[in-house]
């Protein structure tokens, strides 16, 4: 890479993305890069399935029964369900 850039840019969560886009619009030259092979940062979902196994370092393959992997995109930000019941602890 013999180029030149006024912004190096790494990742690609969404403050990197907002910054990268101001850059951009305001004449900057950006070099935008992610270290892994989706963008998103941390906040991102992840698809296929087969990807999640490979950042996860899982044993084995995702099973036939879950179908194709492509119809999966799972949601990396943790999540807090709520529900009407009451919990208890034993």
């Amino acid at each position: 890479m013999d180029e030149e850039y006024d912004v190096i840019v790494l990742g690609t969560g969404l403050t990197e993305c907002i910054l990268s886009g101001i850059m951009s619009v305001n004449g900057k030259k950006v070099l935008h890069m992610d270290r892994n092979p989706y963008y998103g940062g941390e906040s991102s979902s992840i698809t296929p399935l087969e990807e999640l196994y490979k950042r996860f370092s899982l044993p084995d393959s995702p099973p036939e029964s879950m179908g194709r992997g492509r119809d999966w995109n799972v949601d990396l930000i943790p999540k807090f369900l709520m529900d009407r019941r009451v919990r208890t602890s034993a």
